[in-house]
């Protein structure tokens, strides 16, 4: 997935911070909103935090190449037997020590370290992901709900000058009190169902908050993308390309990899316990009894001393055998997570461009459908105005039309989330310019 630069992304974040310092309330776009949540949720502010972790631990894992200099010093009091005197005596010195070779464990604990980092950050990269497809549709969801608020208003408003103009009809004695009635009862259903579309916007728009990490009684408005250029999207690259796409960028198989070459480097560094160890040491030091002519003592008594040692182990009870085994164990149960794996994501991404076309198809026929049932709903609206048909017939028409916007906004905006889950899986992140 393309990400956002960290640093981008902060500074992205602070005219939004000073916006709702100033505002109280935000105007998001969807990329507003990543950049909002990546900055705010505690979890991924939790995974930051472990990869900087893993980060000083490969620090670490350097320094151990280099040698170990302790200091001590110290100063003791002492008396023997039937002595009157108390003697003081005092000694410091300064000692350095190296590993020379210890099998490659040095090597190998620096190479474990730096795939721990690199899992670290791919487990950040992986939450992204999900985060990501998660506000996206909610993000959508919120959208859908005004579009179809939209409409739903335009139809309130004309069964509300049907329903004047029935009571007109109605008080002249050019209509039945029952078909009155029906045009009353039509125009409260729909005011009905446009306080439910109403409703579930704001409790989708309560998801997002939560979502973006962000105080549910914040005034929260959404900036839509331009969708009058929806039929561009549906310009796919073939399958093939967006099966291989996604094996290189996504994180879950990256990271069942890193667990094979986790398990090869535990391998090497299991074997490092039977091999010799060769270790270097250095020192200097000197000492004092009592402080009579203490310059002299600390000269006579200056020392300085060198050494190598070669260590190896000869019998272990065969724990290295066995060490060996499970590492060759956990290398194949790896292995086989990285087979389920690839295939796993195979099946997704295929599943998911099937959708993408099948969502389309759906698009396509519902914005057909639905215009067409807005223009018999036209005439139908015509005739009524000049009494030329059935009330019945008239609703009838209504009620086709706003199932047919309905099936058209949950169809586009379905669409349009397919779309861009599509984009996450093969790494190209859910931008709407």
């Amino acid at each position: 997935m393309k990400k956002y630069p960290i640093l981008l992304a902060c500074m992205a974040f602070l005219p939004l911070a000073n916006q709702a310092q100033e505002t109280g309330s935000y105007h998001f776009t969807l990329d507003q909103c990543l950049q909002y949540a990546f900055g705010n949720s505690l979890q991924r502010q939790n995974l930051k935090l472990t990869e900087k972790s893993a980060a000083e631990n490969t620090i670490q894992a350097k320094n151990n190449r280099k040698p170990g200099v302790n200091l001590s010093a110290g100063e003791s009091a002492s008396h023997v037997g039937s002595e009157s005197d108390i003697h003081i005596s005092g000694n410091a010195s300064i000692n350095a020590g190296i590993t020379i070779y210890q099998g490659g464990s040095i090597t190998n604990n620096i190479k474990r370290s730096q795939i721990e980092e690199d899992d670290a950050k791919l487990r950040v990269e992986k939450f992204d992901n999900s985060l990501s497809i998660e506000i996206l549709n909610t993000y959508l969801t919120v959208l859908r709900n005004e579009e179809a608020i939209k409409y739903k208003e335009a139809i309130v408003k004309t069964s509300g000058e049907q329903a004047e103009q029935g009571k007109k009809k109605f008080d002249a004695g050019a209509m039945l009190e029952s078909d009155y009635l029906v045009l009353e009862a039509q125009y409260a259903q729909n005011r009905t169902d446009t306080l439910e579309s109403q409703i579930m916007r704001q409790t989708s728009l309560l998801s997002l908050k939560k979502l973006l990490s962000m105080d549910p009684a914040a005034n929260l408005s959404l900036i839509g993308p331009d969708t009058s250029t929806i039929d561009a999207m549906a310009l796919l690259p073939t399958q093939e390309e967006c099966v291989n796409n996604a094996l290189q960028t996504m994180p879950e198989l990256k990271l069942t990899q890193s667990a094979i070459e986790a398990a090869e480097i535990q391998t090497e560094i299991t074997k490092a316990g039977v091999r010799p160890t060769i270790s270097a040491s250095a020192g200097i030091g000197t000492s004092h009894r009592d402080f009579g002519d203490i310059g002299r003592q600390l000269g006579d008594n200056f020392n300085q001393q060198v050494g190598i040692t070669l260590s190896m182990p000869i019998y272990d009870r065969g724990q290295t055998k066995s060490k060996l085994a499970q590492n060759k164990y956990s290398k194949q149960m790896s292995e086989l997570d990285k087979a389920q794996t690839e295939l796993e994501i195979k099946q997704t991404v295929i599943n998911q461009y099937q959708n993408v076309k099948l969502a389309y198809e759906r698009y396509k026929m519902t914005r057909q459908r639905c215009n067409a049932y807005r223009e018999v709903l036209n005439v139908f609206n015509a005739k009524f105005n000049v009494g030329s048909v059935v009330i019945t017939d008239l609703l009838t028409q209504q009620a086709n039309y706003i199932n047919a916007i309905n099936e058209y906004v949950q169809a586009k905006y379905s669409f349009i989330l397919s779309r861009k889950i599509l984009d996450v899986y093969t790494g190209n992140g859910v931008r709407m310019d």
